[in-house]
């Protein structure tokens, strides 16, 4: 979890006692004058006098001197209040930032389309027919021929930049400042490629920054902050698991593309990250949702039970359906594959939707997605 900037109390001063100390004043100075009517014999007038005036000096400057400081002292405490509060704020407002997602591309076996999302919701929902061999069970595209894994994801890539080009207008095209890709250089290869014929005026980077997750998704959000609105970065990836007997669930593959910029239809939360060894999971989903601007947990959030391991009872969000039999194993895709579903769910519904998935540098994350109101 991203830790708030915390401060300590600034140490505050003890209201001075004004009556004791004008007691204590009175005292003095009344002994003092007492001394000097019982010496008038031994001492002279004037001597008295000074001793008087002395004392009340003394007395008038240890006061003055007490009173301010703890009026120094609360003026400081004010000043430390204002600066803290004012650095607090600036870190939400950071940390509140989002990245609009413009246009989106999920090619699965479940859910290709945005009106078909709700769908994965519905308790009866029949799952994809997944494909039985002697090496375990798949789910698998039927556009996709290959059989090899590695093939199959050079097929995923090019129907990705088949799919964004049925999707959108060539003329529409804006060359994006920086590309993340998930997935080997061969395929992101093979979608450059692709997509520079879809696009003539396409112009993709022979290598593409490795996607790597919410830090990924930190960076991205914030070279996004106060860009130009025609600011646009690509995020894509595709992935096909290869298939396993040992594997608990179905071997899955998927394809999906992002077009993000400072707003779009729905917007990305930066979202958080649970560490099981450091963090609290009821903090960390809290902190998730103030990050989102919601006091309340999301009606839907797209998970997969990648995470049997930990108890997410703390987390009191509604992980129901599990996404499992609908997608199969995703790999490393699996994280963007439940935020473009919680995007696609926000925009449909036009509500809040929350997503949980693994991450290739933290035992967990989670964040929201916020339809552009």
């Amino acid at each position: 979890m991203k830790r708030a900037l915390a401060f300590a109390p600034y140490p505050l001063a003890s209201q001075p006692a004004y009556a004791r100390w004008l007691r204590a004043g009175a005292v003095v100075t009344g002994i003092t004058i007492a001394g000097g009517f019982a010496l008038r014999g031994l001492v002279e007038p004037r001597v008295s006098v000074v001793a008087v005036g002395g004392v009340v000096l003394y007395w008038s400057v240890a006061f003055i001197t007490r009173v301010l400081r703890y009026r120094f002292n609360q003026h400081n405490a004010w000043s430390y209040a204002a600066a803290t509060e004012q650095e607090q704020q600036a870190w939400w407002r950071q940390h509140r930032q989002t990245a609009g997602l413009i246009e989106s591309v999920l090619l699965t076996a479940a859910c290709s389309k945005p009106t078909q999302v709700s769908g994965l919701f519905v308790a009866d929902l029949k799952p994809p027919t997944t494909v039985d061999s002697i090496e375990g069970k798949a789910i698998r595209l039927p556009q996709v021929l290959a059989q090899e894994p590695a093939m199959r994801e050079r097929e995923l890539a090019v129907l990705l930049a088949l799919q964004w080009q049925v999707q959108c207008k060539a003329a529409s095209w804006v060359q994006p400042e920086a590309c993340y890709w998930q997935g080997t250089v061969e395929a992101w290869q093979a979608f450059a490629q692709q997509l520079k014929q879809c696009f003539p005026d396409a112009c993709l980077p022979e290598q593409s920054e490795p996607w790597q997750g919410i830090r990924s998704l930190e960076a991205i959000i914030d070279s996004l902050h106060d860009a130009p609105a025609d600011t646009r970065i690509l995020c894509a990836g595709c992935h096909s698991s290869p298939i396993d007997n040992d594997r608990a669930l179905a071997a899955g593959e998927a394809a999906v593309l992002w077009l993000l910029g400072p707003t779009g239809r729905t917007q990305f939360a930066r979202g958080e990250w649970y560490a099981a060894e450091a963090d609290s999971l009821e903090a960390v989903a809290a902190r998730a949702l103030s990050q989102g601007q919601m006091d309340t947990p999301a009606k839907v959030c797209v998970s997969f039970s990648q995470h049997e391991a930990l108890d997410l009872t703390a987390l009191k969000w509604n992980l129901k359906p599990c996404q499992d039999a609908n997608f199969g194993s995703l790999g490393g895709l699996e994280g963007m594959v439940v935020q473009t579903l919680a995007a696609w769910y926000a925009e449909q519904n036009d509500t809040p939707c929350a997503w949980l998935a693994a991450d290739p540098h933290h035992t967990l994350t989670l964040g929201i997605v916020q339809p552009n109101d």
